[in-house]
């Protein structure tokens, strides 16, 4: 090690999702960007409770010394010391963690902060372009960027550099904001899911749940006997031609880039968006398709203006393990 060099001691990182956990050991390279190791992943449903997942981790990866910091993103509202994640029954309590693993050490974050966090850590293979609109301007100085993605939930967050080209993620909940369909289909799929949900949000039809959702309600539509798929299923069929499961991959996506350019709007993020998520990259040809770009465009007077909008899919499955490593 070179005379003055700073030591930078490894931390724990977590993506902890409504069906997903994640965790790597997170070093910081000579250039101040995260390095991962040690990368790691399960069904949460394997384990019990978060600290029995982060346990057999840690068997795995530090099996001799447990890391004296640890930063974890969860998805559910944040606050000082407890989360409730939305999608899964854990709790997870800063201060029994503490007590468990002997953290000096352990920050809370929300799981789509973090996503957004690792934005400008990527390299551009990390995402596939949807729209180029004027790249000149992404990521620029008193920038902000409209991020949401699909995932067991939807996301949404604003990352925000500044004159001294400093980051920070504002974290929403966009995502529960009530939909409002447009055309005839649209009207009937809501008509639909009210009648089962009563309040119809966007996450209702953009995430795995949704696709689920949208399906049933399609297939009603469409005079076809009910039958039950996963989110899983429902892309697979799509993949194999079924058409009742390409309409509800092609209907969501829409739905979806919608979504993300009313997030652009109600930001004014014209430097650029990006969506993330598992269900988003499982429906990433359908995103790029002409009908998707026209619902991200589509903003009435504001549509010459969209069009000049970068949008990107972040497909890098370690993102949130970045952005956590980050946002130390």
């Amino acid at each position: 090690m070179a005379k003055g060099e700073k030591v930078v001691k490894p931390m724990i990182v977590g993506d902890i999702g409504g069906t997903n956990i994640r965790f790597a050991i997170a070093n910081t390279d000579r250039n101040g960007l995260p390095n991962l190791e040690h990368v790691w992943s399960s069904p949460s449903k394997n384990f019990c409770a978060f600290g029995d997942a982060l346990e057999h981790f840690l068997t795995i990866a530090s099996p001799n010394k447990n890391p004296l910091k640890g930063v974890f993103a969860l998805a559910g509202p944040v606050d000082k010391n407890t989360v409730k994640l939305t999608n899964n029954s854990w709790i997870v309590k800063r201060d029994d963690l503490k007590t468990r693993f002997g953290f000096e050490r352990l920050v809370f974050i929300n799981d789509f902060a973090a996503m957004a966090r690792s934005i400008p850590e990527l390299p551009s293979k990390a995402f596939k372009t949807l729209q180029t609109g004027d790249i000149s301007c992404v990521l620029s100085a008193n920038s902000t960027t409209a991020v949401a993605g699909a995932g067991t939930g939807l996301g949404q967050a604003l990352l925000i550099r500044d004159k001294s080209t400093k980051w920070a993620v504002l974290p929403g909940e966009g995502g529960h904001q009530p939909y409002s369909p447009v055309n005839k289909l649209e009207k009937e799929i809501h008509k639909l899911l009210q009648h089962k949900l009563k309040y119809v949000s966007f996450e209702d039809i953009c995430s795995g749940q949704g696709l689920e959702n949208v399906y049933e309600a399609l297939l009603k539509i469409n005079g076809l006997e009910n039958k039950t798929l996963d989110a899983k299923s429902i892309t697979e069929e799509a993949n194999r031609g079924s058409l009742v499961s390409i309409q509800t991959c092609e209907f969501t996506a829409n739905t979806l880039m919608s979504f993300i350019g009313n997030a652009v709007l109600s930001s004014g993020s014209w430097h650029g968006a990006v969506l993330a998520g598992g269900v988003s990259q499982h429906l990433k040809e359908y995103l790029g398709a002409d009908s998707a770009l026209e619902k991200f465009k589509n903003k009435g007077k504001m549509t010459k203006r969209m069009e000049n909008v970068p949008l990107r899919l972040l497909i890098d499955p370690t993102a949130p393990l970045i952005g956590a490593a980050s946002s130390n």
